[in-house]
């Protein structure tokens, strides 16, 4: 079983190299069993989003790696896709790549009076956000912050 929690890491090492050369971001590596069986899920992305040819290129590369390497000895289902527009913020590098953009943030507890903000993302260092709306700045601690992502809107 222990093996299993080693499975993420290792993955993020070999298929670092492809990522690196072909400009594209590994967000997640997620290796659960599902209603399916086992599987093992990479989430990427580029500054410009991801394609589906560039995921099909991770797909090829790591199942034809993972072959050779025999890292993961039992059945399992590889997927790789894009994390998703509304994917949320957790790294400083989610936050810079939205700088500037209309963001959603929900806080553990009240910020100026509310748990929830919405507003344009302006600012940012390693202990809090800014964001501003209707001319008003909100200053929001990063430690408070439960859930932040993109604000989408059709």
């Amino acid at each position: 079983m222990d093996e299993r929690k080693d499975i993420p890491d290792r993955i993020k090492g070999l298929i670092a190299p492809y990522l690196e050369t072909h400009g594209i971001e590994l967000v997640e590596t997620i290796y659960r069993r599902e209603q399916v069986g086992m599987v093992l899920r990479l989430l990427v992305d580029t500054p410009d989003g991801v394609t589906i040819d560039e995921c099909e290129g991770v797909n090829n590369y790591l199942s034809e790696l993972l072959d050779k390497e025999d890292v993961i000895g039992e059945h399992y289902s590889l997927e790789v896709a894009s994390p998703g527009l509304d994917r949320p913020m957790k790294t400083d590098r989610d936050y810079e790549r939205n700088l500037d953009k209309e963001i959603e943030v929900t806080t553990y507890e009240q910020v100026d009076g509310r748990k929830t903000h919405e507003g344009r993302f302006v600012g940012m260092d390693r202990e809090k956000i800014v964001i501003e709306a209707a001319g008003l700045s909100t200053v929001i601690p990063r430690k408070s912050i439960a859930l932040a992502r993109l604000r989408i809107t059709f």
